[in-house]
């Protein structure tokens, strides 16, 4: 039981962090996002050398109710990415997205929510993860949302910034006298700018004011050892927002490119 949980957990981890397409189950469009969890932010945002650079260059994911982008994978349209409400958590203002590139859901039998929560601060976006278990077989179970910056638009060419966080999981088996321990999930992630105010066309349609990073997402869970590592290259442009990403996950890579989007 606790094993096929745990996987089940991992594969929530991965889908709503990455840019990556996975077989999942769908989950419900708009959720209510339980402010009460405790949340857990990146700790560790910096940047190479060190100094937070200035202010903003522009915005290159323009945050608004029913903003949508719509991408494309091996020729089929996703399911568009609309922004739908604003939340308030411990006083910042968020905008919640009705999934972040892929549907979330837990597989193995165990369905579950994700909820993401896009904010920008000065010239870093981050996103707010949060997932919800229902109780199975007589078990319930608590994880903690987390937050990790994934864009930084004030960094020069060659300039990375690096974010860590910890998802907490925990148990409570009804009847059960022994106590389940709870399940910690290391995270970091690591950005870097490759390039910058380039043209890029995808689709056939021409984008100018493109940024280009890459981003490593790695996973570890404590007294379990093995790493899942998720890398991706996306490209951001200026008052769009992202327009393609390529993401390989172990010998997988899968390929999404924006085909339409509303801009408010």
């Amino acid at each position: 039981m606790k094993k096929s949980i745990i996987r089940s957990l991992v594969i929530v981890l991965i889908t709503a962090i990455g840019f990556v397409s996975c077989d999942t189950e769908p989950v419900d469009p708009v959720l209510n996002d339980n402010n009460n969890n405790g949340e857990n932010p990146g700790n560790n945002p910096g940047t190479n050398p060190g100094t937070e650079p200035g202010s903003s260059d522009g915005d290159y994911w323009p945050y608004a109710i029913n903003n949508q982008w719509v991408f494309e994978q091996d020729g089929e349209a996703n399911q568009p990415m609309k922004i739908t409400s604003t939340e308030s958590v411990n006083n910042k203002t968020y905008y919640k997205i009705d999934h972040f590139f892929e549907n979330e859901g837990t597989g193995d039998g165990f369905t579950g929510n994700a909820t993401m929560l896009l904010r920008k601060e000065g010239g870093s976006y981050s996103v707010r993860v949060s997932v919800e278990i229902p109780s199975e077989e007589g078990m319930s179970i608590t994880v903690s949302p987390f937050e990790y910056i994934f864009l930084k638009d004030n960094l020069e060419v060659g300039q990375t910034w690096t974010d860590t966080a910890e998802q907490v999981t925990s148990y409570e088996i009804e009847g059960s006298p022994i106590p389940m321990p709870d399940v910690v999930m290391n995270l970091t992630f690591e950005g870097k700018i490759l390039a910058k105010d380039v043209t890029v066309t995808v689709n056939g349609v021409t984008y100018n004011d493109v940024i280009k990073i890459s981003f490593k997402q790695t996973a570890v869970i404590e007294g379990m050892g093995t790493e899942t590592v998720t890398n991706s290259e996306i490209w951001f442009a200026k008052n769009i927002g992202p327009i393609k990403s390529v993401a390989n996950a172990g010998t997988d890579t899968f390929t999404q490119e924006l085909q339409s989007y509303i801009v408010n």
